[in-house]
């Protein structure tokens, strides 16, 4: 399958990312999760059936070869938002899918309650809204994320002296993986140096959240996502679809859920090709 990678400039960043499929097909916009990249949809789109689909992975800002903020911003979840939304305007994207993978997916919630009239569908990989913070937790975390952003000293990148030694890193990072699942990330999530690898994401991307929003919150965001929504949770994953454990499935009005085993980077190394078979379902249902 052809793949092509692109860049654009919006009027806030320039932004990169990979095309494949039909280009006068159905746009799914495709957003990987914290610290991953495009990548992230590579095993997924050689699962799907992308014969009247224009599959567009983004690297996120801070992310892939995407480029970093400018000196003194910082990456806050509503900011991305704004970012999705300015990359949909520039390539004049209308009656989009977007799909979501963990941080991806969250971004995705909020742009389809921002520009309900431009995302018809909406599809989530083990994730399911924001992280949240009860009121009296808020001033904690303001306080911690200044001490880490204007208090604390940067630590100098870490630079591995092959490959295979990022690949080991990454399998302790965030969200469970294997080897080969990582290493598709890491082809585009490492730059090559006189002295090794490093990684490509901003290391800001690491700061604490100035402040989170409350449970209240999230359920307003969701219960006005008015699109058909299709949550994929992995059998090892963050994401319950036992009403008792998760009550963020009474908040949105029309949404289907499917379990498909594996970790939550399932859509890279657990059953891909029922993820693919779902997706594709989910997109295609009233064609």
């Amino acid at each position: 399958m052809m793949s092509v990678d692109k860049t654009i400039q919006t009027d806030r960043i320039k932004l990169a990312f990979v095309e494949r499929g039909n280009p006068e097909g159905t746009p799914v916009l495709a957003i990987h999760g914290w610290l991953d990249n495009a990548a992230s949809f590579d095993c997924l789109a050689q699962n799907m059936d992308l014969s009247d689909i224009r599959l567009i992975a983004l690297d996120l800002p801070g992310h892939g070869l995407s480029d970093h903020r400018e000196r003194g911003q910082i990456y806050h979840l509503l900011d991305y938002v704004v970012d999705i939304v300015s990359f949909i305007r520039v390539l004049e994207l209308k009656n989009i899918v977007v799909l979501g993978h963990s941080l991806g997916g969250i971004i995705g919630l909020l742009t389809a309650t921002a520009i309900p009239g431009i995302v018809d569908r909406l599809i989530l990989l083990d994730s399911f809204g924001p992280m949240t913070d009860k009121e009296e937790k808020v001033a904690e975390q303001l306080k911690k994320a200044i001490s880490k952003i204007c208090l604390s000293t940067p630590r100098p990148s870490t630079v591995y002296q092959t490959f295979d030694d990022a690949v080991s890193a990454r399998l302790g990072g965030f969200g469970k993986i294997d080897a080969s699942a990582a290493r598709v990330l890491l082809q585009r999530g490492l730059v090559k140096t006189g002295k090794g690898y490093k990684w490509a994401t901003d290391s800001r991307l690491r700061e604490p959240s100035l402040v989170r929003l409350s449970e209240a919150q999230v359920r307003g965001f969701m219960e006005s996502v008015g699109c058909p929504v299709c949550l994929i949770a992995a059998s090892d994953g963050y994401v319950s679809l036992e009403t008792n454990h998760n009550p963020r499935l009474a908040y949105l009005s029309n949404l289907e859920t499917h379990l498909v085993s594996g970790h939550h980077h399932f859509h890279l190394d657990g059953d891909v090709a029922k993820t693919g078979r779902i997706v594709n379902d989910f997109i295609y249902a009233d064609a």
